[in-house]
């Protein structure tokens, strides 16, 4: 591979031992800066039903963002960030090999906002078998607004006790050893399919928000438009059946906040 941008063996010896590596000021201030215009932006978008994808949840009586999803092809920041250039280089030295942008998405995490239930993300994509996911900070991530927790190592044992919703059983989850990775606007913090996370509800007074990209080996193929089309079609599918995936935002029921609509 051609990459700009390697881990190095320090970093490779970590992501491989824990299943996750923070990066310090992978971003430059200036680039912090554009994201942040860039999130802004799309969070003013208009509901679309056959374009981007809003998500919303009840915080204090009202409704505000909980996700956007599906935005690249109509961003062309976004896209130049997340299809080349140093993101897509040291995500392929992660994985060991070339990578191509899955999925996206923005998870807001509004002051108030719901937290996620311990799961792995393995178990949300069917169609690919190679995948890592990139947690780039749009505000500071700390454990008050509801950073990221990992239990390290625990990625080498594949899926992990999943209950009906996807996630890992609580009763398995209380049991594993959580720590908080904290990350600032400036840094991206990676992490393995089957690494075990969670999140906290929002209970500061200030936004955090971020962005989670997924990314599979190239070799599979280039899958984001199948899997975008898929679920817009299942969840509208759900929601004509009366499922109850269709309160969900995402594949496995995760999402611990009070959705009130899915786009």
């Amino acid at each position: 591979m051609a990459n700009t941008i390697q881990l190095n063996e320090q970093q490779l010896l970590q992501w491989n031992r824990d299943g996750f590596l923070k990066i310090e000021n992978f971003f430059s201030a200036e680039e912090s800066e554009a994201i942040k215009s860039w999130v802004n932006e799309i969070s003013d978008w208009e509901i679309s039903e056959e374009k981007w994808m809003h998500h919303f949840e009840t915080i204090n009586d009202g409704a505000k963002l909980s996700r956007t999803e599906n935005f690249v092809p109509f961003h062309s920041g976004m896209k130049n960030l997340l299809t080349e250039g140093k993101v897509i280089d040291v995500l392929s030295s992660a994985m060991g090999e070339e990578v191509v942008l899955y999925k996206e998405k923005i998870n807001y995490k509004y002051a108030g906002g719901g937290g996620y239930a311990a799961h792995q993300d393995a178990p949300a994509y069917d169609d690919i078998r190679k995948h890592v996911t990139c947690l780039i900070p749009v505000d500071n991530s700390a454990v008050n607004n509801g950073c990221l927790y990992f239990a390290p190592g625990l990625h080498q044992q594949g899926l992990i006790n999943m209950d009906e919703k996807g996630c890992i059983q609580s009763e398995t989850a209380e049991k594993m050893p959580w720590i908080p990775v904290e990350a600032t606007d400036r840094d991206i913090v990676l992490f393995h399919s089957f690494a075990p996370h969670k999140s906290g509800r929002n209970d500061s007074l200030l936004d955090r928000r971020a962005l989670y990209l997924t990314y599979n080996a190239l070799s599979e193929g280039d899958l984001r438009e199948s899997y975008y089309n898929t679920k817009r079609e299942n969840f509208k599918k759900f929601k004509e059946e009366g499922n109850e995936k269709a309160n969900r935002i995402s594949n496995i029921g995760h999402f611990e906040g009070q959705t009130v609509s899915h786009i």
